[in-house]
């Protein structure tokens, strides 16, 4: 088994026999396990998976771009999930399951170190949110916004990966009810249920603005 499809098989058995929302895992092609499967339309480039979820707000979808830790470079070139991102919200790109179209809620990278609460194979240091000099990092620690603890190098990605998506919104002048974006990890030193960890439009908010979430899935 190639190193890329051992990683989808490992994330796959963990959101099938950890999470509390997930409702199914739908695969971009046919595999060993025989896995539901998604089709796209348009720019035929597509993630991984598609996550199927219901956290007792109506059904959503993930697409996961999934990467195996035999290289941290693999772990950087999954930043190709703002293509994604990018095709979708342009409309160059449609999903679709059983050859009805769906909406995708969320975009999010995962490798098959996400179960630890990291993305990379060496990524030892954990920094400490709660006691963080950054007010930002306090305040959403503070409020269960994002884990109060988290590796240093899967954090470091995440905000990079929110970076590139801030330019990506401001080049294309989007500023809307957009999908989220972020990873998939489980809780360090908590517990190792999948947790989506996102930029998120919050809608329901007086003042509707994006802020980081940490949603148990």
């Amino acid at each position: 088994m190639k190193p890329e499809e051992e990683a989808e098989i490992i994330l796959w058995d963990w959101l099938k026999t950890k999470s509390e929302f997930v409702k199914e895992v739908y695969f971009n092609r046919i595999n060993i396990i025989n896995a539901p499967v998604f089709t796209t339309r348009g720019v035929n480039k597509k993630p991984d998976f598609l996550i199927k979820i219901d956290r007792g707000y109506g059904i959503e979808f993930i697409a996961v771009e999934v990467k195996p830790t035999t290289s941290s470079r693999n772990i950087h070139d999954s930043g190709k999930i703002l293509n994604y991102y990018k095709n979708y919200i342009k409309e160059k790109t449609k999903y679709f399951i059983n050859e009805e179209q769906i909406e995708i809620n969320h975009f999010v990278v995962a490798s098959n170190k996400s179960p630890e609460g990291k993305l990379f194979e060496r990524d030892e240091e954990i920094i400490c949110n709660g006691n963080s000099s950054d007010d930002h990092r306090k305040f959403v620690s503070l409020w269960n916004l994002f884990p109060e603890f988290e590796y240093q190098r899967t954090s470091d990605f995440i905000r990079r990966l929110w970076s590139e998506w801030r330019t990506l919104k401001k080049e294309n002048n989007l500023n809307k009810n957009l999908p989220s974006i972020g990873v998939i990890i489980s809780n360090p030193t908590k517990d190792n249920f999948p947790y989506l960890a996102i930029m998120n439009f919050n809608s329901h908010l007086t003042k509707p603005k994006w802020g980081q979430r940490f949603w148990k899935l």
